[in-house]
């Protein structure tokens, strides 16, 4: 994991913070929770909707046959209100059952700046505390399924980031779910005196570029072309160059010195 230098003009943090005003360093139940509720789970309902609609046609004809024929019996004689209503009940139970599992693991640390206090939350419980002045290093990587690490000194030993006392690394999932989880860190590393990251969006941009710069630097190889280092910030210099060896090789153009040969 690293923690790349921010330029001088690097956007500010902008994290989520909680309604007394406290700063969250990783992704909130709601950032994570609805995206589920309001994409996933809708779909699987829709999958499932037949299996709902039995269950509703045979709920309607247990009303029938206790001799309830009113307007709710009625209403529920259409399979295409039986499947509607079916997929809507399965999508309900499907987001109940979804929120235990995200209320039960979730992990983050509020950080208090006016207090210069750090909470871990994990679940439904505090399992940690800490004062700002104890953080050693705050690390993580801006894409998603990445992790922060949170370097918090301790009573007794010798701490690894300088000065008395233990290390105790706090685990912090996701931590770049999203923007905003990612500027919790960034915001975490401003307070404690530790050199923010630049924003996540620019770290994600700059990845995929070198990305890309690797690959393009693959197909150099293999044509036995000549690789520049312009060529990893300027993607229309390489193509330009990549054509005009491909149609060398191919012996629609003449070589140049240095050109591969065919």
């Amino acid at each position: 994991m690293t923690s790349p230098s921010a330029p001088v003009d690097a956007a500010p943090p902008v994290p989520r913070r909680t309604r007394g005003g406290a700063v969250l360093v990783g992704p909130s139940i709601r950032s994570r929770y609805l995206p589920l509720a309001l994409w996933g789970l809708p779909l699987l309902a829709a999958v499932l909707s037949p299996f709902g609609g039995v269950a509703i046609q045979q709920l309607r004809r247990s009303r029938l046959a206790a001799g309830h024929d009113g307007v709710l019996e009625a209403a529920l004689d259409s399979a295409v209100v039986q499947l509607l209503l079916g997929g809507l009940l399965l999508w309900a139970l499907f987001a109940l059952w979804a929120l235990v599992p995200v209320l039960l693991t979730r992990r983050l640390v509020l950080l208090d700046e006016a207090a210069g206090t750090l909470v871990l939350r994990r679940g439904l419980r505090t399992s940690g505390r800490a004062a700002l002045a104890d953080v050693v290093h705050a690390v993580g990587e801006p894409e998603r399924g990445s992790l922060a690490v949170i370097g918090v000194r301790s009573g007794g030993g010798v701490a690894r980031g300088g000065g008395d006392g233990d290390v105790t690394d706090w685990i912090i999932p996701e931590i770049g779910w999203d923007e905003a989880s990612f500027d919790g860190l960034r915001a975490l590393q401003a307070a404690a005196g530790l050199r923010p990251a630049p924003p996540r969006r620019e770290l994600l941009a700059a990845r995929r570029q070198d990305r890309r710069a690797r690959a393009h630097q693959e197909l150099a190889e293999r044509l036995g072309m000549p690789w520049r280092p312009e060529y990893t910030h300027d993607e229309a210099a390489f193509q330009a160059e990549f054509d005009r060896v491909r149609r060398v090789l191919g012996g629609k153009e003449e070589p140049r010195e240095g050109d591969p040969t065919p």
